[in-house]
C-alpha cells in the first residue's frame, strides 16, 4: 500500500471516530434532558421547581387550594356548632328561666310579615295557639297565633296596634302598651304621673316578665297626656332561640 493511500485511510478512520463520538454525546445529552424533565431533584429540604412544567404546578396549586378550602369550611362549621351549643346552654341553664319548650327562630321579624316570627316546633311538640313565647327565658315576646305540624307563627306583642296590659316595675301602676311594630310600643298616660326613662314595663302575671323599657317621654303643655315610647329589650333581628310555654 502506498504512503498516500495509508494517509487517506487514517483520515477516514479519524472522521468516522469523530462522528461516532458526536452521536454518542448527542444520545447522552438527550437522555439527560429527558431524565431531568421527569424527575424532581431534591437538594436537602429545598425542592427544585425548575423541572416542573407549568401545567403540573397549576394542578398542584389547585389541589392545595381545594384542601385548604375544605379545612377552612370545617373550621367554620365547628365554630358555628360551638356558638350554637353555647346559645342552647344559655337558654337551658339560665337561672329563673321559664320551663317550657326550646325552639329555634327560623324566620325573624325582618323577613316575615305583620310583625311575626316563625319557630321550628308545632303540633307534634304539643304547641298550641295562645301559648306565650319568651326570649332568654324571661322577656315576653308574644303569643302563638298559628300552629302547623312542625312549625308555628308567633304574633309579637309589639305588632302594630296590638294592645297589651302591663305593669310598671316597682309600682302597681297599670298601663296599656300599643304596638308600633318592629319591637316598639307607645303608652299614653296622664301628664301628672311621673315616669322615668329606662323604667321597665312588665307583663301582668305572677312572675315578672319584662315587656319593654321606656326609652323616651314626650310631653306637651297643650296635651293633658304624655306619650311614653318603649322598646323590647332584645334584638329581634339576631334572636335565634325562644322558649314556648
Amino acid at each position: 500500500m502506498s504512503q498516500s493511500r495509508k494517509s487517506s485511510f487514517k483520515n477516514w478512520r479519524l472522521i468516522l471516530l469523530v462522528f461516532v463520538c458526536i452521536f454518542i454525546l448527542w444520545l447522552l445529552v438527550s437522555w439527560v434532558r429527558k431524565y431531568r424533565a421527569t424527575v424532581v431533584p431534591i437538594y436537602g429540604d429545598a425542592i427544585s421547581l425548575s423541572t416542573y412544567s407549568k401545567q403540573s404546578l397549576l394542578k398542584k396549586v389547585i389541589a392545595l387550594q381545594s384542601e385548604l378550602d375544605a379545612k377552612n369550611a370545617s373550621l367554620v362549621s365547628l365554630s358555628t356548632l360551638e356558638k350554637e351549643n353555647e346559645s342552647i346552654k344559655a337558654e337551658l341553664e339560665r337561672e329563673g328561666a321559664i320551663k317550657g319548650t326550646l325552639a329555634r327562630v327560623v324566620v325573624p321579624p325582618n323577613r316575615s310579615i305583620y310583625d311575626t316570627l316563625v319557630i321550628d316546633i308545632g303540633s307534634d311538640e304539643n304547641v298550641a295557639v295562645g301559648q306565650g313565647v319568651y326570649a332568654f327565658g324571661s322577656v315576653a315576646l308574644g303569643t302563638i297565633s298559628e300552629v302547623l305540624e312542625h312549625s308555628s307563627t308567633v304574633l309579637l306583642y309589639s305588632a302594630s296596634n296590638r294592645q297589651t296590659s302591663g305593669t310598671v316595675t316597682g309600682s302597681d301602676l297599670s298601663v296599656t302598651l300599643i304596638g308600633r311594630g318592629a319591637g316598639e310600643y307607645e303608652v299614653r298616660m296622664p301628664r301628672d304621673i311621673v315616669f322615668e326613662q329606662g323604667g321597665v314595663i312588665s307583663q301582668q302575671s305572677l312572675s315578672v316578665h319584662p315587656l319593654a323599657t321606656i326609652e323616651k317621654i314626650i310631653t306637651d303643655a297643650r296635651d293633658p297626656f304624655q306619650r311614653l315610647l318603649a322598646k323590647i329589650p332584645v334584638n329581634l333581628q339576631t334572636l335565634k332561640w325562644v322558649v314556648v310555654k
